[in-house]
């Protein structure tokens, strides 16, 4: 875009310095308004020899006709110099060069105009792209976490289950269970207690409910299952048995 702004406004310089070049040297013989006059002037040009009989001799008295101001509307066309032809020519390709610049500037508006469009487009694209990279790395694991929390489902069921005399047993698998529940968590798999706690239609699946003079109504009175998080996001529900109140 500068380039073509360069070439046309150079082309247009040296058009206006020849224009004034030449009305400077013919402003002692000819008044002459170009602008006034361009479109009669260049409908109706003549150009004329120095052999020309209609141009008058240097010297002769009838050359001070020339100098006249131009014919009103209704006059017939007065005929044109060659150095007043091109005078025309340069002013007609002045509005010319001119038309095209307007015309090239408006084209590199509406470019910038759309490559500014593209470019908040594309900045749009790698924003969220970059939150679907996120998502995937956090959640990409969520099937896999859902099949491993019944293991822990199943370590737990064993150790409420478990004689209490057998304590080599019962901290084996304290243990084993603890391992899985520290690594699932490393990963933001992590569990939520319910019982006691007031019914959350997100986070809790009622199955029952049952009276309860110990636990107030709509609050969690037994526990069937835990429910766990996978970092802000419900991985799995807890399922719950919901306290109607006193009998």
């Amino acid at each position: 875009m500068t380039e073509k702004e360069t070439a046309a406004d150079k082309a247009i310089r040296e058009a206006l310095a020849s224009v004034e070049r030449l009305e400077r040297e013919k402003s002692a013989e000819v008044a002459f308004d170009p602008e006034a006059d361009l479109d009669a002037a260049a409908s109706a040009v003549e150009v004329l020899s120095p052999g020309d009989p209609e141009i008058p001799p240097s010297g002769d008295p009838a050359a001070s006709s020339m100098t006249t101001p131009p014919a009103p509307a209704g006059d017939p066309p007065k005929k044109m110099t060659a150095d007043q032809v091109m005078i025309a020519s340069l002013l007609k390709a002045k509005h010319e060069m001119q038309d095209a610049l307007a015309q090239t500037q408006k084209e590199a508006k509406d470019m910038f105009d759309r490559l500014t469009r593209v470019s908040a487009d594309f900045d749009n694209y790698k924003k969220r792209v970059g939150r679907e990279k996120d998502e995937a790395i956090k959640f990409g694991n969520e099937k896999a976490f859902k099949e491993i929390i019944p293991v822990v489902d199943n370590l737990r069921r064993a150790l409420a289950a478990a004689p209490e005399a057998d304590t080599t047993f019962v901290e084996g698998v304290k243990l084993v269970s603890k391992q899985l529940e520290d690594a699932l968590a490393r990963f933001g798999v992590v569990g939520f207690d319910s019982l006691g706690k007031p019914f959350d239609p997100v986070r809790h699946e009622a199955v029952g409910s049952r009276p309860d003079a110990t636990v107030p109504a709509q609050h969690v009175c037994e526990e069937y299952q835990r429910g766990y998080m996978l970092h802000d996001r419900l991985l799995r529900p807890a399922l719950v048995i919901v306290s109607a109140g006193p009998a």
